[in-house]
């Protein structure tokens, strides 16, 4: 018989739980960044009537090898070594950083079902704002453990009776995800379900620039980007879209032991203007449009830094960047 314990006061989960997270669309992007550090080709997002499913087809985990139990250890020290920052496949640097992230769901449900299975092996459990004594979790009997999309590996997470929906449309669902998410290609999708309609989103760089007007990209990475960009004012496109090679800025920083070293930050990405933001955000729950992104080894450090940087002025809203270092 399977025992699920989750490592964390009790009272812990019952103040995050709710509080956590306040909009559904970041609850989402920690649950896709878990999906993303499985090495999932795939992620599903399928809102159904009295819950919001979020699947993908990762390696899953095993109960029997003590993914599981580790899984449950909240914010346990997960990366001694330089290995460890990377996903299983090696391929893809881990985006989870706190630790917490697995409670996103906690936030929009007060039960939230955990299904995953690995190499066969099924597991689930009910994550619960308030568990049973000793931290105990619910187990999920092995045929109640049932997917969607998924087959001989991956994991699911249920939202039950959620306390946040999604947008009315999927093309709204699909704008938000872009924005908060952008590590998306074709070696890693978000599939959007409700019902009938479907989205799907593959392609970060296409659906973002062809709503630009301007473009500087940095670095011969991102250079490329600038064919993506229309031809708003074809007399002029040497003026508005440009590819530039990357800055490069000397630091010196001091190491552990107060011994200063000299570095050289190196900074990629892009930085362009939106043609027009004439009905961009329609609902509160919407992310701003105008974001510039810091990203450090791929992974999001920052989503945001206008506020920091900016001052407000009303060309700001037409700002949108990545920047890499």
């Amino acid at each position: 018989m399977k025992e699920y314990r989750i490592n964390v006061d009790p009272r812990i989960l019952e103040l995050l739980g709710p509080n956590l997270y306040t909009n559904i669309y970041y609850v989402l992007a920690e649950l896709i960044a878990n999906a993303y550090d499985a090495d999932a080709k795939n992620v599903y997002i399928i809102a159904n009537k009295d819950d919001i499913r979020v699947e993908d087809d990762g390696h899953g985990m095993s109960y029997e090898k003590g993914d599981i139990a580790s899984y449950l250890n909240v914010a346990g020290v997960s990366r001694i070594k330089e290995a460890d920052s990377f996903s299983k496949s090696g391929c893809r640097r881990k985006m989870g950083r706190k630790g917490v992230g697995k409670l996103a769901a906690l936030s929009v449900s007060e039960n939230v079902d955990i299904l995953t299975v690995a190499d066969g092996e099924k597991s689930g459990f009910v994550l619960s704002r308030h568990p049973d004594e000793g931290s105990k979790l619910r187990a999920i009997d092995d045929s109640d453990i049932m997917f969607d999309r998924v087959k001989d590996h991956g994991s699911a997470i249920v939202m039950r009776n959620p306390e946040y929906r999604l947008h009315k449309t999927l093309a709204a669902v699909k704008r938000n995800l872009l924005k908060i998410f952008p590590l998306i290609n074709s070696d890693f999708r978000i599939h959007v379900i409700r019902g009938d309609e479907s989205e799907i989103i593959e392609d970060f760089d296409k659906n973002v620039m062809g709503e630009l007007g301007t473009l500087i990209a940095l670095g011969d990475e991102y250079s490329s980007l600038i064919d993506l960009v229309p031809d708003v004012y074809p007399q002029k496109r040497a003026d508005l879209v440009t590819a530039k090679d990357k800055k490069s800025i000397p630091l010196v920083m001091k190491d552990n032991l107060g011994v200063e070293h000299e570095y050289s930050l190196d900074v990629a990405g892009w930085i362009g203007t939106y043609k027009t933001t004439r009905g961009r955000k329609a609902e509160m729950s919407d992310f701003p449009d105008n974001f510039i992104s810091l990203f450090a080894n791929k992974k999001m450090g920052e989503f945001n830094i206008l506020p920091v940087v900016g001052q407000n002025k009303l060309n700001e809203v037409y700002v949108v960047g990545q920047l890499h270092g």
